[in-house]
């Protein structure tokens, strides 16, 4: 056992499996060890999960924390971010009556059927919650869609309500796939970067099971670097392109600047209205 110990959160090497008021307990990739960090990333235990998840209950003793209930959105990231560019997002889900658990997972370190796999675990052990909503970014996308091509037991337990994906990968990504496959940068990347050529996408079914909103904008910093190493562009979508391919609801396209999309006021305000009205 270690506990006490300020850590940075985890947001590469380490995957999220339980979420409670800010607390989390994570999953080391390589050695499966886990540990419980509380709501300012300090490490309150390791051991096993069933270790962590016991020390939390006393935890939740010592410190009285509240019970939690109700509506949680789910944030998934894309390739070589972490659970922190949803901050602001989170902010506003918080001021709007949402709960929000912005999910770690080491997006350059394992395939695509390995995150689906940590987010059913997550999913199986989310407590005190009725409803979930999701949203995504880039390539977090993907991962809901591979989670949705499963069969899990959280599917029955919760009800599931909508979902935004910002800046999706619709189509997949036939740069990443092209960069997968240069060995520097595929181990950049990471395993998923092949998981998004678009034929494997095209091989996933649609999201059906919630009602879905997009929100198109500019490339991605990841893409943008893409497109200069291999000097090409991304094909230019249109909004009806996508929305009778996707199946989405609703579908806005909002420029963007900034190095993270959700610091744009714009973004966050549009993914709640769709969360609460189911349009934009």
């Amino acid at each position: 056992m270690k506990d006490d110990f300020y850590t940075m959160g985890g947001g590469h090497f380490w995957e999220d499996v339980f979420f409670y008021q800010k607390w989390r307990i994570q999953r080391n990739y390589v050695t499966k060890k886990c540990r419980l960090l509380d709501n300012w990333d300090i490490r309150r235990f390791e051991g096993s999960f069933e270790e962590c998840r016991q020390a939390f209950v006393k935890y939740i003793e010592a410190y009285e924390i509240a019970r939690q209930k109700g509506h949680m959105i789910i944030m998934i990231h894309s390739i070589g971010q972490s659970k922190n560019i949803f901050k602001p997002l989170w902010r506003k889900a918080l001021q709007n009556g949402f709960m929000a658990a912005a999910v770690n997972y080491p997006s350059t370190q394992k395939d695509l059927a390995a995150h689906a796999k940590q987010f059913h675990f997550f999913l199986d052990h989310l407590e005190d919650v009725d409803t979930v909503s999701f949203v995504t970014y880039g390539a977090g996308s993907v991962v809901l869609q591979k989670l949705f091509a499963e069969k899990a037991g959280w599917q029955n337990r919760l009800k599931l309500a909508r979902s935004v994906e910002v800046a999706p990968y619709v189509y997949g990504s036939e740069l990443l796939e092209s960069l997968s496959e240069n060995k520097l940068c595929g181990f950049v990347i990471g395993p998923m970067g092949k998981d998004m050529a678009p034929n494997k996408i095209r091989e996933l079914p649609k999201i059906t099971q919630t009602e879905t909103g997009i929100i198109l904008s500019n490339p991605s910093w990841i893409e943008s670097l893409a497109e200069i190493i291999t000097r090409s562009r991304m094909p230019k979508r249109y909004v009806d392109e996508i929305k009778e391919y996707s199946g989405a609801k609703d579908i806005i396209e909002i420029k963007d600047h900034h190095r993270n999309i959700f610091r744009n006021a714009k973004v966050c305000d549009a993914v709640v209205n769709f969360l609460q009205n189911g349009k934009f």
